[in-house]
């Protein structure tokens, strides 16, 4: 008997659904209820018999390992109908097996029969199981869509004991699809090889879980809980645009591909009014940069082939392409002009001092990547084909902003400083088309985007609270602002006044965008852990709120004809949707577009998110919201995970994520994220608590809300309580490990250990600090620079603690996790360390991402749930 069976690293496969009917047998889980589609006949090839190139002919197993399927998109489920061939369709039906064994039904007619079988085997755990499959004929067996192992023996006489296959496999807790494909040569070809009585088409499927029997059931309901592979693979809007009369939408959807994260993209085209598709664009190329032209139905898109971007127009009524630009090399961006007569394209010039290993800095700059690499602008005139560089220099320049008459450009360039934080500031710059003068507006710190009003007299600008000195603050003298709490202004033209818009409103500005008469302003804020949309008028100098169905809205695509516009948008256990809203209605409510999702998170069940918060030291209520397990019984005890940043930005209610609450708690754990004094989106009074305070004020609230939180939920088991932030949530992890012993155990992704180090050695250490610690340094505030961070306080470290780091991280360097292993190693504590090579601040890499989000899961698991097998098998002890 021949089997195939799979390399082990393709064997820590994921789990999720839910099951019912199972029996025993020996202590195993026997399968004795199956979901089935066909079987189905297929003919011989002709001259199947004569042998090919490679000197052997056809085989029925090249019907049993086919690829053409692509499985880890199957969801079976009863009386669901699948297409197949010559217009026929088949239907999932139900199985049951005899005594454990399944028989299907045998075709009188002279054709080779495909059938496959499918169940659902969900653990309330993780395991280490093996799953054994009997059968005389052929067999392939898929969890979750990967390969597990293949049968291609036979055993095709009636007395024949059938042959069998096993494959050990690593379950997580969750659901998971098991899928038999099975394959039976022609009742003819049997007869003929072998002379004999055939045997049954039968299979024997049981899966040995050791001692854990009882935590494995079997069941045919496809419905399940949230697992890693939704959040990998679902597809989801990247990216959306509304074409000039807000009668379109394009929409970017992504989603990346097993086994090593291939993305698979296209452009859709959609109606607004209905959501219907008008045209779809994939498959062959990647397309990005997509576009609409500013007159007619016309979308620009680029495509780099490997040897430069090509620019295309596309004309929808026409359907005619056309390209613009041919194999421009180091392509960095375009934009259109408001009139559509040309294309402003950023062209990227690098170069690398120091070939021979040996290099002088000249400036705190000179270290990070791409800073040796500088941006240009230039103008292509449509249709004449004509190009010209526009811009040169020693510094990169950036487009902020076309005038809306295609008279003028206007452009940003960053000057390096080191007498006034944040150490750079940002030169606005306007350029006349037709003079090649320039005007200097103004040179100013904490300086954001920049665009011009439709009548262009007027330019919005965004920055921080002290981008146009104190104009814009409103905090008490005591306190130092938050500049990255961002503000918008309006610089008019006439008399080159600055006028602060956003000063006496709490939220932050994320994105801001004229409507086309002039009047009004269109923000995308952050207001809490929410991310909304409001419009401010000019004239009346007030706000007004938009309710939208999403927790967080993405940025906001206005039509340039009409206030009709799209946005992606997510929410807590709310996957990402497309979303319209039309401006010109009475009272505008957003509406769901499109949603690529729908089918994949369609049998998803996710458990409740409920609102809790406490009241801080200075009288203001701390917010947070709870995310349940799906099946919560408030009778029952839950461990618990808080999840924090205590920075200087919220932790939004944003669907998944790199740190996925819905995740989470959908392995049976309470999670409870708070936001502490420091974030923005809470007013600039709010904010600037996180200016010189590392971890003092933030991290009291962290601990107080936690007390509080597991006074108040009597089922938050308060012995099983871990807490896990990122960056400068990796801090707060370290910093509160040294205050208290209330967390049973902890996480901390790219944290902070010692603040000199980072200062210092940190790409933008020194730039970050020029807000966090305004005007403190190493030298002048020992109290924080040394008080606060936590490697000088190791030896008050009890609680076991994982750090974890991207090893290329330049934002926070390694070397501030490997300091914190250092000590606790030193001092004999519980802590592990788990390097993610090849890795920056945030961890992208497909497979390496996986892994990341297990490390975490497991550590938990392992301290939280008193279930270590999962973190010794993938890390040792």
């Amino acid at each position: 008997m021949k089997s195939i069976a799979l390399p082990l690293f393709a064997l820590l496969l994921f789990i999720t659904f839910a099951l019912p009917v199972t029996g025993e047998d020996n202590g195993k889980l026997v399968i004795d209820e199956w979901l089935q589609l066909g079987p189905v006949g297929y003919h011989h090839p002709v001259y199947y018999d004569i042998a090919g190139i490679d000197g052997t002919p056809w085989s029925v197993e090249e019907l049993l390992l086919d690829n053409k399927a692509e499985y880890g998109d199957w969801m079976p489920e009863e009386g669901k109908s699948m297409n197949w061939s010559a217009g026929s369709v088949n239907e999932w039906h139900r199985a049951m097996a005899d005594q454990g064994e399944l028989t299907l039904p045998v075709s009188a007619d002279d054709l080779h029969q495909t059938g496959w079988v499918a169940a659902y085997v969900t653990t309330d755990r993780w395991l280490s199981a093996t799953f054994e499959m009997e059968s005389p004929w052929l067999l392939r067996v898929f969890l979750n869509g990967e390969e597990l192992v293949t049968k291609t023996s036979t055993e095709p006489g009636a007395g024949s004991k059938p042959g069998s296959v096993e494959q050990a496999v690593s379950l997580q807790q969750g659901t998971h699809l098991l899928l038999v494909k099975m394959v039976r040569p022609s009742p003819v070809d049997i007869e003929n090889e072998n002379g004999e009585t055939p045997a049954d088409w039968t299979l024997k499927a049981s899966l040995d879980t050791g001692e854990h029997t009882a935590s494995a059931t079997t069941g045919l309901e496809p419905e399940r809980k949230l697992k890693q592979r939704d959040l990998s693979h679902a597809p989801r809007p990247s990216g959306v645009s509304v074409s000039p009369d807000g009668e379109l939408a394009a929409v970017h959807v992504r989603r990346d591909l097993p086994p090593d994260g291939t993305p698979e993209t296209r452009i859709d085209i959609r109606s607004i009014a209905d959501g219907e598709l008008f045209r779809s664009y994939a498959g062959g190329m990647t397309i990005t940069g997509m576009q609409w032209v500013p007159e007619g139905r016309r979308f620009s898109y680029t495509v780099n082939n490997g040897n430069g971007t090509d620019l295309w127009l596309v004309d929808l009524d026409t359907g005619e392409q056309s390209r613009l630009l041919k194999k421009v090399e180091d392509f960095a961006g375009y934009l259109w002009s408001p009139n559509g007569r040309f294309v402003i394209y950023s062209v990227s010039e690098s170069h690398e001092p120091g070939e021979d290993g040996v290099m002088r800095y000249h400036g705190l700059q000179d270290r990070r990547p791409g800073y040796h690499t500088r941006s240009f602008l230039y103008q292509l005139n449509v249709p004449e084909g004509t190009t010209r560089r526009l811009t040169a220099g020693l510094l990169s320049t950036a487009l902020g902003s076309i005038h809306p008459d295609g008279s003028e450009i206007l452009f940003l360039r960053s000057h390096e400083v080191y007498d006034e934080r944040p150490y750079g500031k940002t030169e606005y710059v306007t350029l006349d088309l037709n003079t090649m003068d320039t005007d200097s507006l103004f040179t100013v710190p904490f300086g954001g985007a920049a665009h011009y009003s439709p009548s262009g007299d007027r330019i919005l600008i965004t920055g921080g609270p002290n981008t146009f000195g104190d104009i814009g603050v409103n905090i008490p003298d005591t306190l130092t602002a938050n500049d990255y709490d961002t503000q918008a202004y309006i610089f008019h033209r006439e008399n080159r006044e600055i006028e602060p818009v956003t000063r006496d409103f709490d939220p932050a500005i994320s994105a801001a965008r004229w409507d086309n008469t002039g009047r009004y302003i269109y923000f995308t804020v952050t207001e809490k852990a929410f991310q909304k949309l409001y419009r401010y008028d000019t004239r009346r100098k007030e706000f007004r709120k938009y309710e939208t169905a999403p927790d967080v809205a993405g940025v906001l695509e206005l039509a340039q004809d009409t206030p009709v516009g799209v946005f992606t948008g997510s929410g807590a256990s709310d996957p990402p949707k497309v979303w319209t809203i039309d401006f010109n209605r009475d009272n505008p409510e957003a509406r769901v577009l499109y949603d690529p999702g729908a089918d994949f998170y369609r049998t998803v069940r996710f458990g409740d998110i409920k609102p809790w918060a406490f009241t801080n030291t200075f009288g203001e209520e701390i917010d947070g919201h709870v995310y349940y397990p799906p099946d919560f019984d408030e009778d029952q005890e839950y461990p618990v995970i808080v999840y924090y940043y205590g920075g200087t930005v919220p932790t939004s209610r944003a669907f998944g994520g790199r740190y996925p609450k819905e995740l989470y708690a959908a392995k049976g754990y309470l999670v409870y994220v708070l936001q502490p004094s420091g974030a923005t989106g809470f007013g600039q009074e709010f904010s600037a608590r996180h200016v010189n305070d590392w971890g003092e004020i933030a991290g009291n609230e962290i601990i107080t809300g936690t007390e509080a939180f597991l006074e108040n939920h009597p089922y938050a088991n308060r012995e099983k309580v871990g807490a896990i932030g990122a960056s400068y949530g990796g801090f707060m992890t370290m910093y509160l490990l040294t205050r208290t012993d209330l967390f049973a155990t902890a996480v901390s992704h790219a944290g902070i250990s010692n603040l000199t180090s980072y200062w210092g050695e940190g790409f933008w250490g020194y730039q970050y600090s020029g807000v966090a610690t305004a005007h403190s340094f190493p030298w002048n505030r020992r109290d924080i620079y040394v008080d606060q961070s936590p490697i000088f306080n190791a030896e008050d470290i009890h609680t076991p603690l994982l750090l974890i780091t991207g090893m290329q991280d330049t934002n926070v360097p390694p070397g501030e996790s490997l300091q914190m292993f250092t000590a606790l190693k030193l001092l004999g504590r519980d802590v592990a360390f788990v390097a993610v090579e090849e890795q920056d601040h945030h961890i992208l890499d497909y497979k390496k991402n996986i892994h990341w989000k297990e490390a975490i899961l497991s550590w938990f698991d392992k301290w939280l749930k008193e279930e270590p097998e999962w973190w010794q098998q993938t890390h040792g002890d």
